[in-house]
């Protein structure tokens, strides 16, 4: 007697996916490996990094941004039906622009010299991570070799981009006191853009991965592209933040920027920032006065009543510690709001600034 062949499992990696299960799949790709994930962007977007640190992120991303339309020039000349190459042509010019002054990467450039930098220094590359240039050069070599469902697919991560410019762009302008509003103008047409481009992108690639193995392909292409992103922070995060081991070729703090200019102040409105660290100049010092039996800061043929906020913030006042640092110890204190603090204290620092009594 001979037994019935049994009905083979289907494997379902092998299966044709639907047009909404492909978009699902994809979209769960950028849930689960999507660069807003990244430490290095919490940290950015949460207000956690110094000026430095800032801009070493906006020195990098420029590359990438400067090689975006060279990818996109690359897919562009694959392309056979003109019809595809008169959509794919428009992501050309938002990166370059119709005329100099214009584009995308001129915007990019707008915010690296708004944290500091000289445009030319960032224009030609020479500070920018190893890492950086190796993960965006083999973006650009990937659309070039792979298929173009493949080159296409790969840019899908569009699909995601919305959401970290919302938390880049309301996290920074909260957190940083050097970032305005002008400065992240690059980010204000990508929320137009982008989604443009991923429904472009997602839909070609629903009509045209028509196989489970174009399909995998497709993902496949997608799951590169995040790591191009993700790469390139692990980079910043290993070469500024921790263990902080720059490579000798890369960015230095103080190199490429353009010198500070420094203003008068009015009183109340010193120079002090978050991320300053305020110390007590030489030969100003805290002192208890037991006669009053209140505290006052002693300067050189000058003397300050202090109130017990003031005696509270300039005890942490060490000449290590951030202004942010010290709010973040008396909002642990008072159990208050870091936030409300940090605004209040500023103030009062700044205040002490214009006095001459307090530097950073």
């Amino acid at each position: 007697m001979t037994a019935p062949f049994p009905t083979p499992v289907a494997d379902e990696t092998q299966r044709l996916l639907s047009s909404e299960e492909l978009a699902a799949a994809l979209r769960d790709i950028g849930a689960k490996r999507y660069h807003n994930l990244h430490p290095f962007h919490r940290l950015l977007h949460d207000g956690e990094l110094n000026k430095d640190q800032v801009r070493a992120w906006a020195l990098n991303r420029y590359y990438y941004q400067a090689m975006i339309p060279i990818k996109d020039a690359a897919v562009l000349a694959r392309m056979e039906d003109a019809s595809l190459r008169r959509i794919w042509r428009q992501r050309i010019v938002d990166h370059d622009g119709d005329a100099p002054g214009d584009g995308g990467i001129e915007r990019w450039l707008r915010l690296a010299e708004g944290v500091g930098f000289s445009r030319a220094y960032v224009e030609s590359t020479e500070g920018i991570l190893s890492a950086t240039r190796f993960s965006v050069d083999a973006y650009v070599h990937f659309v070039k070799e792979r298929s173009l469902l493949e080159a296409i697919a790969s840019s899908l991560t569009e699909m995601f981009s919305p959401t970290i410019i919302s938390e880049r762009v309301a996290g920074m302008l909260k957190n940083y006191d050097f970032i305005t509003k002008d400065t992240l103008a690059y980010f204000d047409k990508r929320l137009t853009q982008a989604p443009r481009d991923a429904d472009f992108a997602l839909d070609y690639v629903q009509k045209h991965a028509t196989t489970p193995e174009l399909q995998r392909q497709a993902m496949a292409a997608l799951t590169f592209k995040c790591n191009v992103l993700w790469t390139q922070l692990d980079a910043l995060y290993f070469a500024y933040v921790a263990p902080g081991l720059t490579p000798p070729d890369a960015w230095t703090p103080g190199t490429g920027l353009v010198p500070e200019t420094v203003t008068a102040q009015a009183a109340g409105t010193g120079t002090l920032g978050p991320h300053d660290v305020p110390r007590l100049p030489r030969g100003v010092r805290l002192r208890h006065d037991t006669v009053r039996g209140e505290h006052v800061l002693l300067a050189p043929e000058r003397t300050f009543d202090l109130d017990a906020n003031a005696v509270a913030v300039l005890e942490f006042v060490d000449g290590t510690r951030t202004v942010r640092d010290i709010a973040g110890l008396l909002a642990e204190k008072f159990t208050a709001d870091r936030a409300v603090i940090e605004a209040d204290i500023l103030v009062m620092l700044n205040d002490l600034a214009t006095k001459r009594v307090l530097e950073r």
